[in-house]
Parts: structure tokens; C-alpha cells; sequence
């Protein structure tokens, strides 16, 4: 079975996102930097998604270039 890299990507970057969060977050939290903290959240979720979103529409055309070619 392979990997799908538009679905593994993501998961690595959202564990990443979520280890930096619970690490750094909960600092910008509790020093009253709430504002940092959600921008940083959701830059964080934006670039995750538009990542997922790239790699599948790239893996989608590999896969019918593979197919026109048979």
C-alpha cells in the first residue's frame, strides 16, 4: 500500500502545528499575547489546507498523465 503524499503532508504538518502550539502557545496565552496566538493558529490551518489541497490536484494530474500515456 503507498502513501498518499496530499494526505500524508498535511497530518505532519498539522502534528508539527499542534506540538508548536501546545509548546509556544500556551506562553503567548498566559503573557496575554491572545491575538498572536489565534493569528499564528490560523495562518498555521490556512497553509495546512492549501497544502492538501496542491499536492492532491498534483497527484491528480501525475495520475492522468500516467493514464493518457498507456
Amino acid at each position: 500500500m503507498k502513501f498518499q503524499r496530499h494526505i500524508v503532508v498535511p497530518i505532519l504538518l498539522a502534528a508539527y502545528a499542534l506540538f508548536m502550539t501546545l509548546y509556544f502557545g500556551l506562553d503567548l496565552l498566559k503573557t496575554g499575547h491572545t491575538f498572536r496566538f489565534w493569528a499564528t493558529l490560523i495562518a498555521e490551518t490556512v497553509v495546512i489546507i492549501l497544502t492538501f489541497f496542491a499536492l492532491r490536484r498534483r497527484d491528480r494530474l501525475r495520475q492522468q498523465r500516467r493514464n493518457s500515456q498507456k
